[in-house]
């Protein structure tokens, strides 16, 4: 009897422990048949095959390729990545991926550039600092195809100076006036975002409203609920979970895409170095094949059949809010992930605005779509 390709794919995604676990019910089972002729070969052969896939089952999980991929924080922005590892979708392609979170971005691409890990997803900033500083990069994949940091306002705070959740958008920007807000951390592009949100309005950070970094949703959250900041701008499921526990209103929802100036813009991306891709060709087409196929997974399945995921991620989070969250998040995902023009030339205008760069980097100088997959 010999063992089937699928039956090895089977045994290389179970690992040798799932293996064997089920072999020792074979066993229970054969002690079952009572002996019966039929039933016992048939047990046996069973046995035979699981054991002779334990080694195989091993050796495919010494075969996969270990990826690192950094994420500036836990969102449900990054589920792809998680889902993805779960459902033996990067294994498929031979590879097994890490994901870390450095608590805010700079330090997750500074994990790329240091070659400590291979690929980050992450906002765009460093995309264009780093092109400007001599150090350029590669956006080879597009995640969000909108931009989706949103801020929520302590609740009391708001109701002090008059703004409500239909309050139009310039309004409550006024309102930042003497206020300190924050975004995960100086220089992250939540914090940019705030920045960029007081000049809309003629506010100047620093002088006009204190701007400072307290971190990601751990900590974010509760520095909201206690008014240590009146508002916060970060990643889903945060404003989403400071409305339900009641202590804060939601102050923007760029998710939903209510501000036009955020639709195709360069948010969520894939990172790597010119010097990776050059020798990594084969595996950057891999990974990418790998995510984008969780992300349509993802969009062409009911929300609800990822919520022991979902709340295996973010533990805590009541089972509605994280449903609103997801649902949230999966209008930003883009399919088939390409980068457009349109995306690199808003987020090169929002990064002059903020003060951060001169002159943008033009979509060849920092985009490849070539590790895509071709449709």
């Amino acid at each position: 009897m010999t063992p089937s390709r699928e039956w090895h794919q089977c045994a290389a995604r179970l690992g040798a422990g799932r293996a064997l676990r089920i072999a020792f019910a074979g066993i229970s089972f054969v002690k079952a048949t009572g002996g019966q002729p039929m039933r016992t070969r048939t047990a046996v052969m069973i046995l035979f095959v699981l054991f002779m896939l334990l080694p195989l089952a091993g050796a495919r999980a010494a075969e996969l390729q270990k990826i690192k991929v950094t994420v500036p924080t836990i969102s449900t922005i990054f589920y792809p990545l998680y889902y993805g590892q779960d459902k033996g979708i990067f294994a498929k392609e031979g590879l097994d991926i890490e994901v870390i979170s450095t608590n805010g971005d700079g330090p997750d691409v500074d994990a790329v550039i240091s070659g400590s890990a291979q690929f980050a997803i992450s906002t765009p900033n460093r995309l264009f600092t780093a092109y400007e500083q001599g150090k350029p990069l590669k956006a080879v994949g597009m995640l969000a195809r909108r931009m989706a940091i949103d801020c929520a306002m302590n609740r009391q705070v708001a109701e002090k100076l008059g703004i409500k959740t239909d309050t139009p958008l310039d309004t409550k920007l006024k309102a930042l006036k003497d206020l300190t807000v924050a975004g995960t951390r100086p220089g992250a592009f939540t914090y940019v975002l705030l920045d960029i949100y007081g000049k809309r309005v003629g506010l100047v950070a620093q002088k006009d409203f204190k701007l400072i970094g307290v971190g990601g949703l751990n900590s974010m959250l509760p520095a909201v609920e206690n008014n240590r900041i009146a508002v916060g701008c970060t990643g889903s499921p945060f404003t989403e979970l400071a409305v339900a526990r009641g202590k804060a209103i939601r102050l923007t929802n760029n998710a939903r895409g209510d501000d036009p100036a955020f639709d195709d813009f360069l948010f969520e991306m894939v990172y790597a170095t010119p010097e990776y891709l050059k020798a990594n060709g084969d595996t950057t087409r891999k990974f990418l094949r790998a995510l984008f196929a969780s992300v349509n997974q993802i969009l062409d399945t009911p929300a609800e059949g990822h919520m022991p995921m979902l709340e295996k991620l973010f533990g805590g989070v009541p089972d509605d809010v994280l449903l609103e969250t997801f649902e949230n998040t999966k209008r930003i995902f883009s399919r088939d992930g390409v980068v457009t023009p349109g995306s690199v030339q808003k987020a090169g205008v929002f990064m002059v605005e903020s003060g951060a760069i001169k002159t943008p980097a033009t979509f060849d100088q920092v985009a490849d779509n070539d590790f895509l997959a071709k449709h």
